[in-house]
């Protein structure tokens, strides 16, 4: 038996995050569902546009492919892999679909089912579960569903407990010095020449601390869980509280309850808090986002042109991958912040990918040249040794074209930005 991770029509939901990224491949504290499969998954279906980059990202699996193996078994890429339970999957020998609603959640399917949902998934369209004709089909209770996730606001509501097991296992390689101070009696793991200055505070009384190798930490103050990635420089008297920060970021400043992705600089004061933060993000000094209401209210996130209640008082920024923010950008909570934004003064609206905003100080909103976007990010990249993909440049073409539509609504212009 093997599995196949799928994307369902809820990718919009943790939009703009999802536009660079499959949403297997979005982290959920420390690590995406897809790297918590104890069987790593053979085949993987995700939108067109992504197939590309995901085949780079996973090049041991099989992405978007034309065939598949009779006792495959279709696994929602935003369930929880501890929700099922491959050994008793194996004994099925009939199609089935569980469900909940209407989203698909496990199915093993004959081939014309499986031909619609490869189809559905590559177009980033709706599941019809009733055109799967399982033999068997289950319907699960709302509280049988507790390991799907359904919005973004999901993953900060349990990043606490996510990082706590996720930390909690770890073996270290290396020594702390005399000089650093430490509490609680959770796991605290060191990875191989990595480095904690004197003076700092390790307080794993809530949760376990992870520090990669080659990281280094100035004298700073660590609560856990918390999980800071490979290579990574957290500068002095930093503040990190229940947060994962991953590979080769630059850090500084207050961090609290939020998810700071690969190769992402937040390296001057300010505070993020409740956020989720994706890839080659750049986080201008004294950059801010609000997570809390003044009525302390539940913060409401817009969805189209809807607003969706979270049904939690703390919820901070959702920003995409490849966006920047200006010296003292000050962004509201519960805002989206597209791919490849620029961000100048307050933000207090959503703001569309490849956009630069600058409403607050006076400027008109501007379309950011889809040139200069892929050149700022080739810089970026080289700025960590790496070099951008033609894949990779692909896909940031296809989110400007995907995305063309949301600026023309937004009222974004094609325009030099002005102050």
């Amino acid at each position: 038996m093997g599995i196949a991770l799928f994307e369902d029509m809820h990718w919009l939901n943790f939009f703009p995050i999802s536009l660079t990224r499959a949403t297997f491949d979005i982290k959920v504290g420390a690590r995406s569902f897809f790297e918590e499969h104890q069987v790593m998954p053979e085949v993987l279906l995700t939108r067109e546009h992504l197939a590309g980059v995901t085949r780079e990202r996973h090049g041991q699996c099989k992405v978007n492919p034309s065939s598949f193996d009779n006792d495959t078994v279709f696994v929602n890429g935003l369930l929880h892999p501890g929700a099922i339970y491959p050994e008793r999957l194996e004994k099925v020998g009939h199609t089935f679909v569980i469900i909940a609603g209407e989203r698909l959640l496990v199915a093993r399917l004959d081939s014309k089912g499986t031909e619609y949902l490869a189809e559905s998934v590559a177009s980033g369209k709706k599941i019809d579960v009733k055109k799967l004709n399982a033999q068997k089909s289950t319907q699960l209770k709302a509280e049988e569903t507790q390991g799907l996730l359904s919005e973004p606001w999901d993953i900060i509501s349990i990043i606490e407990n996510s990082l706590a097991l996720q930390t909690t296992y770890i073996q270290s390689e290396s020594d702390l010095g005399p000089g650093v101070r430490v509490a609680g009696n959770h796991t605290i793991a060191i990875g191989r020449n990595a480095s904690v200055e004197d003076g700092t505070v390790l307080d794993a009384r809530k949760g376990g601390i992870y520090i990669g190798p080659d990281a280094y930490v100035a004298t700073s103050r660590i609560v856990g869980p918390a999980y800071i990635g490979g290579s990574t420089q957290v500068k002095q008297f930093t503040i990190i509280e229940s947060s994962y920060v991953g590979y080769n970021c630059r850090i500084a400043g207050e961090i609290e309850h939020s998810i700071i992705s690969d190769h992402t600089n937040k390296a001057h004061a300010g505070f993020i808090g409740h956020s989720y933060i994706g890839e080659w993000v750049n986080i201008g000094a004294m950059t801010t986002t609000s997570d809390l209401k003044m009525t302390y209210g539940n913060v409401k996130v817009g969805s189209g042109n809807a607003k969706v209640d979270t049904r939690q008082s703390k919820v901070g920024s959702f920003i995409a991958d490849m966006a920047k923010t200006s010296i003292g950008t000050l962004i509201y909570s519960g805002r989206r912040i597209g791919v490849s934004s620029h961000l100048h003064g307050l933000v207090a609206k959503d703001v569309p990918s490849f956009t630069i905003y600058g409403a607050s100080i006076g400027a008109k909103n501007a379309e950011l040249e889809l040139r200069s976007a892929i050149d700022t990010q080739k810089k970026m990249m080289s700025r960590r040794n790496q070099t951008m993909s033609n894949t990779y440049e692909q896909m940031i073409k296809d989110v400007f074209s995907i995305t063309a539509g949301e600026r023309k609504r937004a009222g974004v212009r094609k325009t030099k930005f002005t102050l």
